[in-house]
């Protein structure tokens, strides 16, 4: 059980101290980091970077990836888990088997958890610009359109403009499903808009992309745990798999949390150009059990309302980048998706080492 001084030492508001305080534990663990650094910079000029650390053997068949910061703010929660799990395997608490070594990706969207976005320094969902090789970054969803004009105002202007009862007047319109996905699915005609999936692969993802290609080679079987907040109740994590995947088989060895990406079936939906499915794309040969763990904060109304009143000051407001890192909307985001509350953190910490310990248990039997 996490104290409240392990909470503190964990969680950060501060891409720069995450990143100190994960490359400070890699040092004393005596732990492999690789910096893959993007060109752009912070708000205090300093590098930007996805960092990985690798725990146990080069060369293991078997593999665990824990990936955070994939929607940018979120990756403060993601990089405390990370902090925690570090923590259990240094004091033995959690032990790999043989033949298996466990790989944090650190912020993959470190521009956007710099400057407290869930997109990169393009307005891209790095979530939606994984596409596979050969897939065009075109199109939107059917519904997409209709709901334009409410996700994307196009100024400041004042005004009443009646969010909650129109964004429930279309999910009774489309059906609560329908317009869930149609929202979240990824759009890739509008660059200003919410769910933008850019317009080719983002340096971040290449950047990993290219380190998978020189890393992940000789392993067989990769258990990929990908960090997330925001969907579902407060501080509960579900556990997202791909359509297809044998969820009942899942469900014995790491329980009832698991849920299909069916925006009928559960909090999620299916999405275009994720990360999990961009990679596993280009290594068939692998053997993958890749689960989204997300971790519940607020409502979904009110936290598109969030996303669309941070967008929307970001894209029409006439803010420098400094000013826009310290406005009410991007400091909502960070609370949104990284709240304060000692019992959310807490849970996060708890079930973020306790689905490795079901990973482990996982790679030891097979």
């Amino acid at each position: 059980m996490p104290e409240d001084a392990d909470i503190h030492r964990c969680f950060a508001t501060e891409y720069v101290t995450a990143r100190q305080r994960l490359l400070d534990r890699a040092e004393k663990m005596e732990l492999e980091v690789e910096t893959l650094a993007i060109a752009k910079k912070g708000p205090h000029e300093e590098t930007l970077s996805t960092d990985i650390l690798w725990v146990g053997p080069k060369d293991a068949t078997k593999l665990i990836l824990h990936t955070s910061g994939v929607h940018g703010v979120e990756g403060f929660p993601g990089s405390a888990a990370a902090m925690w799990i570090l923590d259990g395997i240094n004091s033995n608490e959690l032990r790999l088997p043989d033949d298996c070594a466990i790989i944090f990706a650190h912020a993959i969207n470190p521009w956007g958890m710099a400057w407290l976005r869930r997109v990169n320094e393009d307005n891209a969902d790095l979530n939606r610009n994984f596409l596979p090789p050969g897939e065009a970054y075109e199109g939107e969803p059917e519904n997409y359109k209709k709901l334009d004009h409410l996700l994307n105002p196009t100024s400041m202007k004042k005004g009443r403009e009646y969010y909650t009862v129109r964004a429930a007047w279309h999910s009774f319109k489309l059906g609560f499903a329908n317009a869930k996905q149609a929202v979240q699915e990824g759009q890739y005609t509008r660059p200003k808009s919410l769910q933008y999936g850019g317009s080719k692969l983002a340096e971040s993802s290449r950047n990993f992309i290219q380190w998978c290609e020189n890393n992940l080679n000789h392993a067989k079987q990769i258990v990929w745990i990908d960090f997330h907040t925001g969907l579902g109740p407060f501080g509960v994590d579900s556990l997202l798999v791909a359509e297809g995947v044998d969820e009942e088989s899942l469900k014995t060895r790491y329980g009832d949390r698991i849920q299909p990406l069916d925006p009928a079936k559960g909090v999620a939906y299916k999405i275009r150009g994720g990360i999990q499915a961009g990679i596993e794309s280009r290594f068939p040969d692998k053997e993958w059990t890749s689960i989204t763990q997300e971790f519940g904060t607020i409502k979904p109304i009110p936290l598109l309302k969030l996303a669309r009143a941070e967008n929307r000051v970001t894209q029409w407001g006439g803010k420098p980048p400094l000013r826009l890192l310290q406005s009410k909307e991007r400091r909502d985001m960070l609370n949104a998706f990284n709240p304060q509350s000692l019992k959310w953190r807490r849970m996060i910490l708890q079930r973020s080492r306790s689905i490795i310990e079901d990973a482990i248990a996982q790679l030891s039997e097979e």
